[in-house]
């Protein structure tokens, strides 16, 4: 019985062999933003996990452009000539391929994420969630602190006593 749970813990496929973050896989391994200005259309890739110093491919749909990893085997990439209209790249394929450390072929796939609206409506609901509870809190506290005030002016009041 025991021999059968080993051979059968063996053989069970394990979780360090599925793709994504935290599992072993190269999900994490792929970024692509836009770039910090907003009036340009810039793309910034990274990709990691490639032979230090060896040549990487990285295609933005159907252009593209070989460069050289680092040291430490990462792809940091700012692409602008290849970037025509943010409404053409937007969706657009991202292969990262080339070598790993090891000699196997490496390919990174992703797509070119949308581009950030700025600021909406949403992000000033908790503000306005936080300044509404802000007054309420204020009103309830003048209310109570108002009639407790003449609360105990009233308890503390007494018919003085004439003396004859």
């Amino acid at each position: 019985m025991l021999a059968a749970a080993v051979i059968g813990a063996g053989l069970a496929p394990m979780p360090a062999s599925a793709d994504g973050p935290g599992y072993g896989g190269d999900a994490d391994a792929l970024s692509i933003l836009w770039g910090s200005d907003a009036r340009t259309s810039d793309v910034a890739v990274y990709a990691g996990g490639f032979r230090g110093g060896s040549a990487v491919r990285v295609q933005v749909g159907a252009d593209g452009k070989s460069v050289t990893a680092d040291p430490y085997g990462t792809v940091d990439l700012l692409l602008s000539a290849v970037v025509t209209s943010d409404a053409a790249v937007t969706g657009a394929t991202v292969l990262v391929t080339g070598h790993g450390p090891t000699g196997q072929a490496r390919t990174l796939v992703g797509a070119v994420p949308p581009k950030a609206t700025g600021s909406g409506m949403i992000e000033l609901l908790p503000w306005a969630a936080a300044l509404a509870g802000s007054g309420m809190s204020a009103l309830w506290l003048y209310r109570r602190n108002a009639v407790g005030v003449a609360r105990q002016i009233g308890r503390y009041r007494y018919v003085a006593r004439r003396r004859a």
